[in-house]
């Protein structure tokens, strides 16, 4: 009797680990990198060009938050964008770029360094950044070490401070050594599986959310074992990341704007936008009434307002 239910147990285990590791390739299939790479030390970072059709007024440079990849604010806030370059990059270990470093990347400062490793590649130019969410963090941490590369920050929803509550269990479990890989293929990917658009809805609420929203931003590349851990890892990482970072706000020399949603119950408005907005000596907070977490859809020409504004007009601009 216990030969035959550890026998189930095995053909259990086993299935869900096949299962993880078909619905990662099917994903993969599902969205090639349709983008460049550039080589950065220890790998590769993968990112995709839209040049402007019109004059360029300058360069915008997007920076995805968790769960999600370059595609997300490529696909809703490119088509607005076509008086900049914009280039739309996938943090380390998300989309198709690599996880240098392995676990350690999870750091907020090395994907800010990696990032503008790859960037000083491809984007000599000085740029506006734009970044949602938890892509906020290695987005401050840039604007902080590398100010004379930035014309101006704009924050949608952005992890900037440390919170109440801390985060959910499972990213901790996932996050760990040895217990983690083993997690993510028998529970997380199974379960993010069928949650995909249960969890698109909670960020989009209390909006409906954008038609084609989970194709057109290639969401399921996170059902992919290996990106989900990174996923993981990296929102475990951002507490004790922000929480030693945030004093420095005040030393930020660049126009910063901060855009959400009154109704984001993912990121708090108060706790993160409307603070850092207060620290930067030009900071200003954008709240959009009736918006949740994903602002760049609710209302993408308020941001595209907000970049056209740090950029000034366009008698006189200069590129450099």
């Amino acid at each position: 009797m216990l030969t035959r239910a550890l026998l189930v147990l095995v053909l259990v285990v086993a299935g869900l680990v096949l299962w993880s590791e078909w619905l990662g390739a099917q994903a993969a299939r599902a969205h090639p990198p349709t983008g460049h790479f550039v080589v950065v030390a220890g790998g590769r970072l993968h990112y995709r060009e839209v040049r402007p059709s019109a004059e360029a007024r300058g360069t915008v440079v997007l920076v995805h938050g968790a769960s999600s990849d370059h595609a997300d604010l490529l696909a809703t806030l490119g088509p607005d964008l076509g008086h900049y370059r914009v280039v739309a990059i996938d943090r380390p270990g998300q989309g198709w770029s690599d996880r240098i470093a392995g676990d350690a990347m999870a750091d907020p400062a090395r994907q800010a360094e990696a990032l503008m490793q790859a960037l000083d590649q491809i984007v000599p130019e000085r740029f506006v950044l734009v970044a949602h969410s938890l892509g906020g963090a290695a987005a401050t941490r840039i604007a902080l070490d590398r100010p004379e590369r930035l014309r101006g920050l704009v924050l949608l929803g952005a992890v900037t401070h440390p919170w109440p509550g801390g985060i959910a269990w499972y990213h901790h479990v996932t996050a760990w050594p040895v217990v983690g890989p083993v997690f993510t293929r028998l529970v997380g990917v199974p379960g993010a599986r069928t949650l995909l658009q249960a969890g698109a809805e909670s960020v989009f609420a209390p909006r409906p959310v954008t038609r084609g929203y989970l194709e057109a931003g290639e969401i399921s590349l996170l059902l992919r074992p290996a990106a989900f851990r990174a996923n993981s890892q990296d929102i475990a990482a951002a507490f004790d990341f922000v929480s030693g970072q945030a004093s420095r706000y005040r030393d930020l020399k660049m126009p910063v704007v901060a855009i959400t949603g009154d109704s984001d119950a993912i990121v708090s408005p108060i706790i993160h936008s409307a603070a850092i907005a207060r620290q930067a000596p030009q900071g200003r907070f954008v709240l959009l009434p009736g918006v949740g977490h994903m602002p760049h859809h609710a209302a993408p020409e308020i941001v595209v307002e907000a970049i056209d504004q740090i950029v000034g007009p366009r008698s006189g601009l200069a590129l450099n």
